[in-house]
């Protein structure tokens, strides 16, 4: 169910704002500062001193802006803030006069590998070497030697961007495999509150069909007994009679109460499924009859939620997904709200026809559509009791 156009990246996650990464370019930046902006020339009024500076101060604050981004990021927005972070580290080598800054692009270079396919890596990091040897050849007007000068700072780049393009795979395959086991997790959740359903129903069925037919004919022994005229006067059989009588209404009530928990309870597989998620703030609302009524109808229900949850993750960015599971004219609905993507494209994919197909096998329909402000609602319907 794409919602926008899937990112290159999508697995991106943005570095912490205390992260390794972070405090490297922290104490890279604090070096090249130091050393690249000039006291004396700041007090001298140097304009180019100024905008040098300044322009120092703007690479750190767009660096510090990247890793307050959003808790689940735009990947244009951190494309855009890194770009201006090469652009700023340019500008102020070229007003400082100062080949050091473009150090600083090491850690533009370690922020670009995760956001785009290494071909547009390496493509936009070289438009920005190829300007910081102009840069350099301006200052030392040897291209040959300033050639050479390069080839370090370009091994650097590439070495921080592979560690940084490395260190975002294992993190994603740190949280396919969360997800996998929250899935797991989930499922033996759903397998357990099975189990309990059928032990429900089949501790029902053995008091109505077992001790049920045995008290009724107890009763029916005892009112012939209560006939006989030498029995008929002995408190004995009353109090037999009148504690089979409550005996009874007390099992009738006891198979009534386990009746009105039939069902499979989704409460404990959807909290699992959603326990180990990073980012948006969960509501899950289950309402108590709320039941779906087999365990394929509570499966197809919770992998309609798991489908939601990873294409609201996806492609919207929320901050809030609730999920409400009510009874409704005969009906399990399954209601998934996220406040993501403003005006998101409803186009079905091979997931949301996934989730139709296997509602509509069981006799539920599915319903998708975009929220007033942002975001998206999907209503899962199913038959509230087995055909």
């Amino acid at each position: 169910m794409p919602l926008s156009a899937p990112s290159s990246r999508s697995g991106y996650r943005r570095p912490s704002v205390l992260g390794p990464l972070s405090l490297a370019g922290y104490i890279t930046w604090l070096a090249i500062a130091l050393r690249a902006i000039s006291p004396e020339r700041l007090i001298a009024g140097d304009g180019r001193a100024w905008i040098g500076g300044f322009s120092l101060l703007a690479m750190l604050a767009l660096f510090v802006a990247q890793t307050l981004n959003h808790r689940v990021p735009s990947l244009r927005r951190s494309l855009v803030l890194v770009l201006l972070q090469g652009a700023a580290v340019l500008l102020a080598g070229f007003m400082l006069r100062d080949g050091w800054t473009g150090v600083l692009l090491i850690v533009v270079a370690a922020q670009l590998a995760p956001l785009l396919p290494t071909m547009r890596t390496m493509v936009i990091m070289l438009v920005f070497d190829l300007v910081l040897l102009y840069q350099w050849w301006l200052l030392d007007a040897h291209l040959g030697s300033v050639a050479l000068e390069l080839l370090p700072l370009l091994a650097f780049q590439a070495f921080a961007a592979l560690t940084a393009h490395y260190q975002s795979d294992a993190e994603h395959s740190r949280d396919e495999l969360a997800q996998l086991n929250a899935q797991l997790l989930a499922t033996q959740a759903l397998l357990d509150e099975g189990t309990r359903n059928e032990e429900r129903l089949k501790l029902s069925r053995e008091l109505h069909d077992v001790a049920g037919h045995k008290l009724t004919a107890l009763k029916l022994n005892l009112a012939l007994l209560a006939r006989d005229p030498a029995l008929r006067e002995r408190t004995e059989i009353s109090t037999s009679t009148q504690l089979a009588h409550e005996l009874l209404d007390d099992i009738r009530a006891v198979v009534s109460q386990l009746r009105q928990h039939d069902g499979i309870e989704l409460r404990a597989a959807l909290e699992a499924l959603i326990r180990p998620i990073p980012g948006p703030h969960f509501s899950l609302q289950i309402d108590e009859d709320a039941r779906p009524p087999s365990m394929q109808a509570a499966e197809t229900l919770l992998r309609c939620a798991q489908e939601s949850i990873t294409n609201a993750l996806k492609h919207g960015q929320p901050r809030l997904i609730s999920l409400h599971c009510q009874r409704s004219e005969g009906h399990i609905l399954l209601r998934i709200r996220d406040d993501g993507s403003s005006q998101p494209s409803l186009v079905a994919g091979n997931g949301l026809n996934g989730m139709r197909e296997r509602l509509e096998a069981l006799g539920g329909d599915l319903r998708v559509a975009a929220q007033a402000e942002r975001g998206v609602e999907l209503i899962a319907r199913l038959p509230a009791a087995q055909p």
